[in-house]
């Protein structure tokens, strides 16, 4: 199916009552709102926030994470009807990127973090207006789930550094996205042709390359912020410890494990900013990548 035959398709196929549904209905919705999202976290909002003072935003996301929380929750719950509650929840979620702002992370606003943004409100637009089989509710709820996980771990992050100790499974949420990929291309290559099921063929290319892409990123993004930066801990403590014996000094090993760490860190680094950095890791929604910039 080529590029014009798709587009006629989603414009013109899917279930009659869905393409009335407020916020489907029109052809540009999607289009519109992501144009204008992109144009005041990248243009817009920057200057107006240029020579203010950042907002402090911690019980607005406190109560914001947790509503998504909620709303991924109930949407699992409602089953077929969520499926225009996961896709306004697209719009919403323009919120994440509104908060860097109003706090100036401008940092936390990369490329990939914007893009991912502005395009899963089109991807969703598209799979609601002409996909209304059964065969999304598996990996709509599975990304539900990831969702829930995610945003309880950001809510529980808003609430400062006290909670510290309790958020030691950051690294697993990228394990679980990246588990999460890998079963959605099981199922969609292996599973759907096996259970009979009929879908749109866009539908299916669809998922399996978002689903290929970010798989990729994510391990990627992995294997460079978990694994690569392993050694280098372990040879900055071997050369610390050198040093200690060369010099005759006597420093103790807590001391120095504190030491590497804040090289490694970065001392510039807030426990809340030191979470929120990392926040492209763990979105997806549908999917999300974004590479850490560093400061």
């Amino acid at each position: 199916m080529g590029v014009i035959e798709t587009i006629k398709e989603t414009l013109v196929s899917g279930d009659p009552l869905v393409r009335t549904w407020f916020m489907v209905e029109s052809n540009y919705m999607p289009f519109v709102c992501s144009f204008l999202y992109v144009l005041f976290v990248k243009r817009i909002g920057p200057s107006i926030m240029k020579n203010r003072k950042p907002f402090d935003l911690r019980r607005l996301m406190i109560v914001y994470n947790f509503a998504i929380v909620f709303t991924y929750t109930i949407s699992m719950i409602l089953a077929a009807s969520a499926a225009w509650v996961l896709y306004v929840v697209k719009y919403v979620e323009f919120i994440d990127t509104i908060f860097f702002v109003l706090r100036k992370k401008f940092h936390l606003i990369t490329n990939l973090h914007v893009i991912h943004h502005a395009a899963l409100p089109v991807i969703a637009w598209v799979f609601i207006r002409t996909e209304t089989s059964g065969f999304q509710f598996f990996p709509a709820g599975l990304n539900s789930v990831i969702h829930i996980i995610m945003y309880t771990y950001y809510g529980l992050a808003a609430m400062g550094p006290e909670m510290q100790k309790y958020l030691w499974w950051k690294e697993h949420l990228t394990k679980i996205q990246m588990w999460q990929f890998v079963i959605i291309i099981v199922f969609v290559i292996v599973i759907i042709p096996l259970s009979g099921c009929q879908t749109t063929q866009h539908g299916i290319y669809i998922e399996i390359f978002f689903a290929f892409v970010f798989l990729s990123l994510f391990y990627n993004f992995y294997v460079k912020t978990y694994k690569k930066k392993q050694p280098l801990k372990m040879k900055n403590e071997v050369q610390s410890k050198k040093t200690i014996v060369s010099n005759g000094k006597s420093k103790s090993l807590n001391d120095d494990c504190y030491h590497n760490e804040e090289e490694l860190k970065g001392k510039s680094n807030t426990l809340n900013d030191d979470f929120y950095l990392n926040e492209e890791e763990l979105i997806p929604p549908y999917f999300s990548f974004s590479k850490v910039k560093k400061r």
